[in-house]
């Protein structure tokens, strides 16, 4: 995933996706985006550590940052952040304790109630980092990192989480992500 910052503030997401050529079979790098049920940013993280618990970010730049804050714990993202946590495949996290952190802006705090109704039936349990008491609009993870946050203030962040709705998250038969083009599991994307 490339990212570009953009002279207004924007920002823009140019993604390189290893895809099958459906006529020839041929494998190769494509600047393409997924289809829905992405993989998600991390996924090697979490494939390194199954039984760690795991911080869902918001974007690719905050789960950069949140893992050098909290080296035990697993921090992944949905591609693309805050308007595509419907889109990521979340079956990875299956039976996984999850933090979200959330952005603290409005985006964030959607971002972090479409992601518990994502994980609904998926994981062991869910708790969302409710506030960040004295930070501004849109600070998340990567703010906290460039201004000095340490492992101990990130760790307690995490540990003041609240406990996700119950019926929002333990609801069986939940969805699983299966049927998605990238599956996370190396697999190529048919181009």
């Amino acid at each position: 995933m490339l990212r570009f910052n953009l002279p207004g503030g924007g920002k823009e997401f140019l993604p390189a996706t290893f895809c099958r050529q459906a006529a020839s079979g041929a494998r190769e790098w494509r600047f393409k985006g997924w289809a829905a049920q992405r993989p998600l940013y991390g996924l090697d993280r979490l494939a390194a550590r199954p039984h760690a618990p795991v911080v869902v970010v918001e974007g690719e730049k905050a789960a950069d940052a949140a893992a050098k804050l909290l080296p035990d714990q697993v921090v992944v993202s949905s591609p693309n952040g805050a308007k595509a946590a419907g889109k990521a495949d979340w079956s990875m996290l299956r039976g996984r304790d999850v933090t979200i952190w959330p952005d603290n802006d409005h985006e964030g705090r959607s971002y972090a109630a479409a992601l518990t109704k994502a994980l609904r039936g998926i994981t062991k349990s869910v708790r969302i980092v409710a506030s960040t008491p004295g930070t501004p609009e849109k600070w998340d993870a990567a703010d906290a990192l460039a201004e000095g946050w340490d492992r101990a203030k990130a760790e307690k962040l995490i540990a003041a989480a609240v406990p996700a709705d119950a019926s929002v998250i333990t609801r069986p038969g939940a969805a699983s992500g299966k049927g998605a083009e990238a599956d996370g599991r190396g697999r190529a994307i048919t181009c």
